[in-house]
């Protein structure tokens, strides 16, 4: 089992939808309410609380309850059940979640945290984040690449009062895994994370496809981890999401790189370089001209799947033709899924996207740290 520290996760639930009205039912069993830090009731499995955002607190109300509070109700469930939730204003679609949840009031809206027990929550995180339809050592690698994500990400919201949130922000958790075979994965790497050389907890870093080959993180973000390095990859050339084409107007291109960047764009030269380019691999800089231009940059502002293109020039237009979809650094998703359906195992596929890590559990992880490693 997972030491005390590592055994829950507190998650910040629809953490992007503001909430002021939402439903709570027991999933599987009742409901225990705490209104304030005191036991004040219990929920039936087939009665649902509404709870509503006010200026004096908190109200809640069902069938046969009448409860306000001016602080935090918390619902508390047996072991191995959990709660539903479903938004009642926007409406959403109801979910069912394991572990506690707790309600306060926070800018003017509801925010609920729930405490999440740490494998389950993994699955639910493998579900949303994967989908359907993997084999088996997908479903194993992204166990260990949530997990380990987790509990490297700890104190991102520490100042909200909770953990991780459900979102992309953080690891997207729409509640309980359904399916047997991600409930298999996470199982069969029960408490396994991804630990560097120096036994810390990696940035397990992902992106749908890295068109050929990876990043090294110093060249997105200027931080560098000596785990996420560039490596070639041929697994995700033929993937759905492996090239990509876009065409811009001439001169909006050209004006972008003369406004945003001081490039002359009156050198016939500069222009040629900058509207017919083939690069010979992953480059950080447009072309190789001067001024510097960040193709990362120029992905965001105009839109592009990734920063990874050739250029040539059609008429009026310049039309990219791009390679991968994401940032490029660490996993690349649908490689990683070609491998595993080509019998790689997830340790083969972990140990291809990251350089020099290690699969420890996490009573060693304890070990280590207390030995001050």
């Amino acid at each position: 089992m997972a030491s005390g520290q590592y055994a829950d996760v507190r998650v910040g639930l629809l953490w992007e939808t503001p909430t002021r009205q939402v439903m709570v039912m027991g999933d599987g069993g009742p409901l225990t309410i705490w209104v304030d830090g005191k036991k004040a009731a219990e929920l039936s499995s087939s009665d649902g609380l509404v709870l509503k955002y006010t200026d004096a607190g908190i109200h809640a109300r069902s069938l046969l309850l009448d409860l306000t509070a001016k602080k935090t109700i918390t619902f508390r469930s047996p072991v191995g059940r959990g709660f539903r939730l479903r938004n009642m204003a926007p409406k959403t679609a109801e979910r069912a979640y394991p572990g506690s949840l707790e309600l306060s009031k926070a800018g003017g809206n509801l925010k609920m945290v729930a405490t999440v027990p740490l494998e389950e929550y993994v699955g639910g995180v493998v579900q949303a984040e994967a989908g359907k339809g993997h084999w088996l050592e997908y479903y194993k690698l992204q166990s260990v690449s949530c997990r380990t994500y987790a509990l490297a990400n700890k104190r991102r919201h520490a100042g909200e009062g909770f953990e991780v949130c459900d979102a992309t922000h953080c690891q997207v958790f729409h509640g309980r895994n359904k399916q047997d075979s991600i409930r298999l994965a996470v199982a069969l790497t029960r408490d396994l994370v991804v630990v560097d050389s120096d036994i810390r907890l990696i940035h397990a870093t992902f992106h749908s496809n890295c068109g050929g080959e990876t990043m090294n993180a110093e060249d997105v973000w200027s931080k560098s981890e000596p785990y996420l390095i560039s490596t070639i990859d041929t697994f995700c050339l033929h993937e759905p999401h492996s090239v990509w084409t876009k065409s811009v107007p001439r001169t909006k291109w050209l004006n972008y790189l003369r406004k945003e960047y001081g490039v002359n764009t009156d050198d016939s030269n500069i222009v040629a370089s900058v509207t017919e380019h083939v690069p010979e691999c992953r480059e950080i800089f447009l072309a190789n001209i001067s001024p510097e231009v960040s193709l990362t940059r120029l992905r965001r502002d105009f839109h592009l799947r990734s920063a990874y293109f050739s250029i040539h020039p059609e008429g009026d237009m310049v039309v990219l033709n791009g390679r991968g979809f994401g940032h490029g650094v660490g996993l690349c998703q649908e490689g990683a899924m070609h491998m595993a359906r080509g019998g790689y195992t997830y340790t083969d596929i972990l140990h291809h996207y990251f350089a020099n890590v290690h699969l420890v559990k996490l009573q060693n992880l304890d070990f280590f740290r207390d030995d001050g490693l």
